[in-house]
C-alpha cells in the first residue's frame, strides 16, 4: 500500500467514524459509560469535523494537509477523552473505545510522518527550480 492508498484509507475511515458520532451519539455515549445525554452534542460536532476531514483527504490531489488535520483532531479527542475518563461508569467498555481511538491515532501518525517525509521542502523545491 502506498502512502496515498494509505492516506485515503484513513479518509474513509473518518467519514465512517463521523457518521457514527453524528448517527449514535447515544449509543457512544452509554458504552462509553457517560449515559446522561449531556455529550450527544459533542458528539455530533466531533462528528462533523471527522466527516469534513476525510472530505478534505478524499478530495484533493494532496492528502497531507487533511492528515494533519486529523492528527490535530486527534489531540482533541484525547484530551476530550481524558475529561470523560473521569466521568464514566463503564472503565473497561471506556477503556476498549479509548484504545481504537488511540489505534486510529497512531495510525494517523504514521501516516503523516510517511507523507511528510517524501514532500520536498520549499527550499528543496526552489533549488530545484535554480538548477534548471
Amino acid at each position: 500500500m502506498n502512502d496515498d492508498q494509505f492516506a485515503r484509507g484513513l479518509g474513509i475511515a473518518s467519514i465512517a467514524i463521523g457518521l457514527s458520532e453524528i448517527v449514535f451519539p447515544r449509543r457512544l455515549e452509554k458504552a462509553m459509560g457517560l449515559h446522561n445525554g449531556v455529550n450527544t452534542g459533542i458528539l455530533r460536532v466531533m462528528g462533523v469535523r471527522e466527516i469534513l476531514q476525510g472530505i478534505d483527504i478524499l478530495t484533493h490531489e494532496d492528502p497531507a494537509p487533511g492528515i494533519y488535520a486529523r492528527v490535530a483532531g486527534d489531540m482533541l479527542d484525547t484530551a476530550l477523552l481524558g475529561i470523560a475518563a473521569t466521568k464514566t461508569r463503564r472503565p473497561g467498555s471506556f477503556a476498549s473505545i479509548f484504545t481504537m481511538v488511540m489505534g486510529i491515532g497512531v495510525l494517523d501518525m504514521l501516516c503523516a510522518g510517511r507523507l511528510a517525509k517524501n514532500k520536498l521542502s520549499w527550499r528543496q523545491k526552489l533549488m530545484e527550480k535554480v538548477r534548471l
